[in-house]
């Protein structure tokens, strides 16, 4: 099984497929995901004007639902998983720091 990818993760993703609920996007993992139609962007998008199967989307991790694995392609969740990291990498580096001050 390939590494699951964590929530809020950014990645990119392979469109692969469109349903009738979303889109089929494949992971570098190798892992195929679903962006739910509500999911593709911060508001709605005609089903004609999704992303076209061969597009590489910026998509960020939405967690597991069972088994499969949830994504985001709206700008707003990858705006809030860009904030995230940053967090998480000052956290570290102010870590880091302190470690080496001790």
């Amino acid at each position: 099984m390939p590494e699951q990818l964590r929530k809020w993760s950014l990645t990119s993703g392979t469109v692969i497929k469109h349903m009738h609920y979303g889109l089929g996007v494949q992971v570098p993992s190798g892992e195929i995901g679903v962006v739910d139609r509500v999911e593709i962007a911060d508001g709605y998008v005609d089903p004609a004007d999704w992303p076209a199967v061969g597009t590489v989307l910026t998509v960020v991790g939405g967690g597991y639902a069972g088994r499969q694995l949830r994504l985001s392609s709206r700008p707003s969740h990858l705006e809030e998983a860009r904030i995230r990291a940053e967090k998480d990498q000052r956290a570290a580096n102010k870590a880091n720091a302190d470690s080496r001050e001790s």
